[in-house]
């Protein structure tokens, strides 16, 4: 029985704060030749602006210091190339990457709003809001309502603040958060 190698990916590196490997990388992982990968990276059936972003020509310098060509791969251009290779480490790549994107499918269906980070200042701001009505309310109910007569008519600022807590509430239970 051949065993798989325990590494997860091709080895990743970081050129001008993009992280990418390297089409060396990628016949060493899946144990391909390299002058295999440079052909099905060639005849990609992708559009020309996916291979310009996420497929850079580079080189290399071999042991017997010769010059050769490679490619310096995205994520997204790696999955794209993957996805057409067949083997078992082919197949357990796949695999893991459809489990990931269950995965995340998963989550964002719990928690759809922290998909978008946006959606956090908004909690933010609702579970703020929440918190400042629920002393003003505090403040009311302690200081305010005890007068005689009351300074404002009975039911309707009160009521304001009970509603707009009541809204903030709602919208942090709705966004996967309790209201404190």
């Amino acid at each position: 029985m051949a065993t798989v190698p325990a590494i997860t990916q091709p080895e990743i590196t970081v050129i001008k704060g993009q992280a990418v490997t390297s089409s060396l990388a990628v016949a060493d992982y899946f144990t391909k030749r390299h002058d295999g990968v440079l052909k099905k990276i060639r005849s990609l059936e992708c559009s020309p602006d996916f291979t310009a972003r996420n497929f850079a020509v580079s080189e290399y310098t071999d042991a017997t210091g010769r010059k050769l060509p490679c490619y310096q791969i995205t994520r997204d251009g790696f999955a794209f190339l993957a996805m057409g290779f067949t083997g078992k480490r082919a197949a357990q790549f796949k695999e893991s990457y459809i489990t990931a994107f269950n995965a995340m499918e998963q989550s964002l269906i719990k928690h759809p709003y922290q998909a978008d980070p946006r959606f956090g200042c908004i909690l933010t701001d609702a579970q703020r809001l929440h918190d400042n009505l629920g002393v003003l309310m505090a403040i009311w109910t302690d200081n305010v309502q005890p007068l005689n007569p009351p300074i404002v008519v009975s039911g309707t600022v009160m009521d304001s603040y009970h509603r707009s807590g009541l809204i903030a509430a709602d919208i942090a239970r709705a966004m996967g958060r309790d209201a404190r």
